[in-house]
């Protein structure tokens, strides 16, 4: 897999605008319920260089099918991987990287490497599809991005 992750677009934070980033949890779960990224088509679709560490971490858990789904996944025309000076394990960095984007946005979600895409999402306008509903898909949470103009949606139906 990682001679395919050499072939997808890089993007710098500072360049990555209006995608739709994708969750390690929201991939994962997609390809075990077999389900395809359809709609999605003709979206600009993005992950984080931090969930695509979290993802090749657990890589070697996943069954064929499901890393043969992965890489077909990964193939999306309008994919592209968004670089961010934070590593998963490293909770100072992803505290110092959160705070950086919005202070009280810790107030609002209790871990900092949770914290990470919404920051990311907020520093690039984009849209979040997540299946962590405990930490990122709250009302609370949906009320304090209000002033972002930032959607986090928990399944494809949303759009």
């Amino acid at each position: 897999m990682r001679e395919l992750l050499e072939k997808i677009p890089q993007k710098s934070l500072e360049a990555a605008k209006n995608l739709i980033l994708l969750d390690t949890c929201f991939v994962i779960n997609t390809l075990e319920h077999h389900k395809h990224l359809e709609k999605l088509k003709d979206k600009n679709l993005g992950i984080t260089s931090f969930n695509m560490e979290e993802l090749l971490h657990v890589e070697h858990k996943l069954g064929h099918e499901d890393k043969r789904m992965i890489r077909g996944f990964l193939k999306h025309p309008k994919f592209c991987i968004v670089n961010i000076p934070v590593h998963p394990g490293n909770r100072e960095e992803e505290i110092k990287f959160v705070n950086s984007v919005d202070k009280d946005l810790l107030k609002n979600i209790h871990d900092p490497s949770d914290a990470v895409l919404i920051a990311v999402a907020i520093k690039t306008n984009s849209t979040v599809l997540t299946k962590d509903k405990h930490h990122l898909f709250t009302c609370v949470l949906e009320e304090f991005l209000k002033k972002y103009s930032i959607q986090v949606y928990k399944d494809l139906n949303s759009f």
